[in-house]
């Protein structure tokens, strides 16, 4: 069954494939799923997700648009990049700060799924 999420603007539909597809005010997708290689399975290990790749693609996504929600943004600058087929200027920033949030919470033992469904 999919789930879906709304934070903000942005509404997120996790399926259970694991494909999560993020739609931005306006309507445009982001498709995102895990990825089966050395490099993913390496992330999530330093992010605290053991092998659970799909869990942090997961809330790599949702985290993103949290992250935007909670500075006031309409939606993610980096996901409207990837919409757009063109990349954001500071989109490193922000993916350092997604990457960040996912440490700090895992560290903590924060749900990140169940604080998005608030």
């Amino acid at each position: 069954m999919t789930e879906r999420l709304i934070i903000g603007r942005t509404t997120i539909d996790m399926h259970p494939c694991g494909l999560a597809v993020t739609t931005l005010p306006g309507g445009a997708e982001v498709h995102a799923r895990p990825q089966d290689n050395d490099e993913y399975r390496a992330r999530a290990e330093a992010l605290g997700y053991g092998s659970d790749t799909a869990a942090m693609s997961r809330e790599h996504e949702v985290l993103h648009a949290m992250l935007s929600h909670w500075l006031g943004l309409p939606e993610s600058p980096t996901l409207r990049g990837v919409a757009d087929g063109k990349h954001w200027e500071h989109w490193q920033a922000e993916e350092a700060a997604v990457l960040a949030l996912a440490a700090m919470a895992r560290a903590c033992g924060v749900d990140v799924m169940a604080l998005a469904r608030r």
